[in-house]
């Protein structure tokens, strides 16, 4: 005779466990969309220094200009969205583990959170190179090209460091803001900037070694991102968050029950967010690029 053993449906879930959200520190709400679709920002153009003239009978401070100015205009576009339902008898015959406000939170943790890292990451690579006027041609394997914060090669123990310092005194170098620099880097390019000689020749090498968290590098604060969340080929982003906005302008969910045509719930969702690079804090970004 058979021996038929029991089994046991739990009445929780087991849910993916995800990465939490990386990008957002490296943004700013400065401007605000409240009823438009589009912000245009002004940038004051700044004088050219004179030598005062007390020969002169006018005008000894130099020639009169007015004041002038340019203009960034960002428009919103990224509009997007997702909808379920949860039949009845599906919600009752499974132990009721379809809870819709669990459900939410299951999608915002493993697609929204991941997919808005990607594209504010992408936009601040895109970015990375271009000046106010052209956008640069990607330098040479190796090298840093003046006009462009970005450094090409292969990362290794023994230049994930030394291609760090190079990257953050790019953005000095260029006059860029020195406090609140933030690194997003991938785990190879921290695992292998470890293995280097940073740790162990580091002011706080024995506390480094000890916690195995390197906190900061060059004054600059760490990030680790999954690498599917950055770049292509990049495994560093430096920049600041007054570099990037990353308006959220609309985070819309509905929960329709016994919906028309629906037993049961209807859930919908939205979500309105993009970002912009201020042009004139490009020089607060840095890139390595592997290959």
């Amino acid at each position: 005779m058979a021996i038929n053993l029991a089994t046991k449906f739990a009445s929780a879930t087991s849910d993916v466990l995800k990465a939490t959200r990386k990008s957002k520190e490296f943004t700013n709400q400065n401007w605000n969309w409240d009823g438009v679709n589009s912000v245009s920002v002004y940038t004051l153009t700044s004088p050219t220094m004179n030598t005062y003239d007390p020969l002169l009978a006018a005008n000894r401070y130099g020639a009169l200009t007015e004041v002038q100015d340019t203009i960034q205009t960002f428009t919103l576009l990224r509009d997007r969205s997702w909808t379920k339902t949860i039949d009845k008898k599906n919600y009752q015959d499974t132990m009721m583990i379809r809870k819709p406000g669990a459900y939410l939170a299951q999608a915002t943790r493993e697609v929204l959170v991941p997919e808005m890292d990607a594209y504010i990451f992408s936009t601040i690579n895109t970015a990375a190179g271009v000046t106010r006027a052209t956008v640069a041609a990607t330098p040479a394997v190796g090298s840093l090209s003046a006009d462009s914060g970005v450094l090409s090669g292969a990362t290794t123990t023994g230049n994930a460091y030394s291609n760090f310092l190079a990257l953050n005194a790019d953005i000095t170098n260029k006059e860029g803001v020195e406090s609140g620099r933030i690194a997003a880097m991938t785990a190879q390019y921290y695992n292998l900037l470890k293995q280097g000689g940073f740790v162990l020749n580091s002011d706080l090498a024995y506390k480094d070694r000890k916690s195995g968290d390197l906190g900061e590098v060059d004054g600059v604060r760490v990030v680790i991102v999954p690498s599917n969340r950055l770049p292509v080929a990049v495994d560093l982003i430096i920049a600041h968050a007054d570099v990037t906005c990353a308006p959220e302008k609309l985070v819309d969910y509905t929960l329709h029950n016994n919906a028309p045509g629906i037993s049961g719930d209807l859930l919908e969702y939205r979500h309105r967010y993009d970002a912009f690079i201020d042009i004139n804090k490009l020089q607060n970004i840095a890139i390595h690029k592997t290959a």
